[in-house]
């Protein structure tokens, strides 16, 4: 039987991705539905700007289709030159290839999320240990001590 099921139940919900080099960017084909990241050329952050945002240097999103003129990509984040960076909805965005500096492909990491769980869950266990009760109180009950008048 399990004791402690959120402690275990925390750790599960964590997880760690890492991004790779997807291949040259003239070759690159990720697998649709992919989550991939997009750094753009300087050109291609000028040329994009009026639809990504100004100065635009990645792009983060589902892969819909990489074809040798672009990708396709349902959006859900972009980030500036200054790092700052902005939520989509997943709107569908075409990047041209001459626009693509790099591709990256967002992979799960076991090692990272193993680690992550670990410590997640072995703190819930802390905290639990350390604040749990037996349930009773420590002291005097009612009538121990001097009654009304008595002193």
């Amino acid at each position: 039987m399990m004791r402690y099921p959120a402690a275990l139940g925390l750790g599960l919900l964590a997880a760690c991705y890492s991004y790779s080099t997807a291949g040259p960017v003239d070759s690159a084909t990720p697998a649709p539905g992919a989550r991939i990241e997009v750094s753009l050329t300087q050109q291609g952050a000028t040329t994009l700007g009026a639809e990504l945002g100004p100065s635009v240097q990645t792009v983060e999103g589902d892969l819909l289709e990489a074809s040798p003129a672009g990708f396709a990509l349902a959006v859900w984040e972009v980030e500036d030159t200054r790092r700052v960076r902005s939520d989509w909805k997943g709107e569908r965005v075409t990047i041209p290839r001459d626009a693509v500096a790099r591709v990256r492909t967002r992979r799960f990491s076991p090692g990272a999320t193993g680690l992550l769980g670990g410590l997640l869950a072995g703190g819930v266990f802390a905290a639990y240990e350390a604040f749990k009760g037996t349930g009773g109180s420590v002291g005097a009950g009612p009538g121990s001590g001097p009654g009304q008048g008595q002193q």
